[in-house]
């Protein structure tokens, strides 16, 4: 058996697994209220000490609500929503998507609704149908990820999918995910209801970095991660919670899995193979996830619609849903300086 690395065997001994049990909930992210909230103190109680804040119910003042949160959705009578025709007019425009099928039932669920949509009689609904085809093609051995570019109308005929499997004794649901797709690549129209807000544009240097939309049918989830950027988080539809570390526990916890699965690895360089599925991917997720999982700093928050988080420079991150499964969730992030 190949030795483990140095790293690894110290951090082992520092971090090792029954130090993850714990007996206690894992603490809330400190929160301010949207109206209690401008630059000025948002820069004193978050951005300059590097502490993550949950901003709840964004109302008003310099974070303000992003027009997408009313302008985007529509209530279809049923768990979740549909998207507004203000989106499915925009229905032609690329995406790039991530596909999750991490058990049997979940191929399944696609090759299903590969089959709904050749029977739609919709000629796009059947070109729809051959980019799943050439992803199920695809599939080799345990593969569980993976990653194509489709227009909007895929996620929109996915929902629509899931509202009718969701009616069946035993449904099978669709996992599809708008993920790490720029604001700047959205339609005009779409752009100007997902403006950074005052307060990023404000509190620092003015830059911002970067940013994303994450579009998807639930449940969907963001391994842990870092970023070499301030990252402002907003809820634009459903909820998602997010557990938070600081760098340095992070990434002993980070080196502590790699040691676990014998692999050697970069915390800033991530592969979607290594992220997404696989073992690192399951005793990652444990080690955050897991009910037995505590590392003391560890915080969690959870995001409801219209709420926003700051995530610190460095701080590790996972996000996952919360939800019916099958519905629509969705979210904004910015990266600032």
């Amino acid at each position: 058996m190949r030795p483990l690395p140095r790293c690894g065997t110290i951090l082992t001994r520092r971090f090792h697994t029954s130090a993850f049990k714990r007996s206690v909930a894992v603490k809330q992210v400190d929160t301010a209220h949207s109206t209690a909230i401008r630059v000025d103190t948002f820069r004193d109680k978050a951005l300059t000490p590097e502490k993550p804040l949950l901003i709840s119910h964004s109302i008003e003042g310099p974070l303000g609500p992003l027009k997408a949160s009313h302008t985007w959705f529509q209530q279809n009578g049923g768990p979740g929503a549909q998207f507004s025709s203000h989106v499915t007019e925009h229905e032609h425009w690329p995406f790039p998507y991530e596909l999750a099928a991490h058990h049997g039932d979940s191929m399944q669920a696609v090759e299903l609704f590969r089959d709904w949509l050749l029977k739609s009689g919709e000629f796009k609904d059947q070109i729809l149908a051959g980019s799943l085809q050439s992803v199920i093609a695809e599939k080799d051995g345990e593969q569980t990820f993976f990653q194509l570019h489709a227009p909007l109308r895929l996620l929109t005929q996915a929902l629509e999918f899931n509202k009718i499997q969701r009616m069946s004794e035993k449904p099978q649901l669709v996992q599809l995910y708008i993920a790490q797709s720029s604001l700047s690549d959205l339609p005009e129209a779409l752009q100007l209801d997902v403006q950074a807000p005052e307060l990023i544009l404000k509190a620092g240097k003015g830059d911002m970095y970067s940013s994303s939309i994450w579009l998807g049918t639930e449940p969907t989830f963001t391994p842990l991660h870092r970023d070499p950027n301030p990252n402002l988080f907003y809820q634009i539809h459903g909820t998602k919670v997010v557990r938070l570390l600081p760098p340095k526990v992070g990434e002993m916890l980070y080196f502590e899995v790699q040691a676990r699965i014998r692999q050697q690895g970069s915390s800033r360089i991530r592969t979607a193979e290594g992220m997404m599925q696989g073992l690192e991917r399951r005793v990652l997720e444990d080690a955050v996830w897991g009910d037995d999982v505590d590392l003391g700093e560890m915080r969690e928050a959870k995001v409801e619609a219209g709420d926003a988080l700051f995530i610190p420079k460095g701080w590790w991150h996972s996000l996952k849903s919360w939800g019916s499964e099958g519905a629509l969730n969705g979210s904004v992030n910015w990266w600032f300086r």
